[in-house]
């Protein structure tokens, strides 16, 4: 991750995340840099056929995740769960790849596209929140969380950044995420655990 963030469009650095990206193309870059992480990781066969490191989608990654049983869905229940067993609910580790939804609270656990099944005929259950980024965690002790991420700056410049996130145990939300219209993109959906993926190293 060091040899491709901190980084900025145009830099050989950067085109190592995403080298067809362009000023006003319409996308950012925040998949591509748990893609490019990914590939660097080593992929075996079952890893390699997810895709996980053609930057093929956010919704990719999270498939990536559900297909190789490392995905970690950060619902109510599954929170509650890990509560009444007399543990902590869940966090991500470093270097996990982790997903931000759109949606609030009640349209995140009945509705969120994180956790809609692959199949394309299902997805009309699934239109109650959208993810809108990926990441890389760095740390996610207590409240003040670091990550790294691509997709950052304007439709003019994109960026890969260390950023400092404010994150909210009890909402389950993030600070320093928000789409093109200025609204909020906090709600942590969920991460895979990259020690279960079928990465070679």
């Amino acid at each position: 991750m060091p040899t491709v963030v901190p980084s900025i469009y145009g830099t050989s650095a950067f085109k190592k995340i995403d080298a067809n990206w362009a000023p006003n193309i319409g996308h950012t870059t925040c998949g591509g840099l748990p893609a490019y992480v990914a590939g660097m990781l080593g992929l075996t066969a079952e890893g390699a056929a997810t895709r996980i490191n053609t930057g093929g989608g956010l919704a990719g990654m999270r498939n990536a995740g559900i297909a190789t049983g490392s995905w970690v869905h950060n619902g109510a229940m599954e929170r509650r769960r890990a509560v009444m067993a007399g543990g902590q609910p869940a966090r991500p580790k470093p270097g996990d790849f982790y997903l931000l939804c759109s949606g609030a609270v009640d349209r995140h656990e009945a509705g969120c596209n994180c956790i809609a099944p692959v199949k394309l005929e299902d997805a009309h259950k699934y239109r109650g929140a959208t993810i809108e980024h990926v990441g890389i965690v760095v740390s996610a002790e207590g409240n003040l969380w670091r990550t790294a991420d691509a997709g950052q700056g304007n439709q003019q410049v994109q960026l890969a950044l260390y950023v400092w996130r404010q994150f909210n145990p009890a909402t389950q939300q993030i600070t320093g995420e928000s789409d093109k219209f200025g609204k909020p993109m906090r709600r942590l959906c969920g991460w895979i655990d990259v020690d279960r993926f079928p990465f070679l190293t």
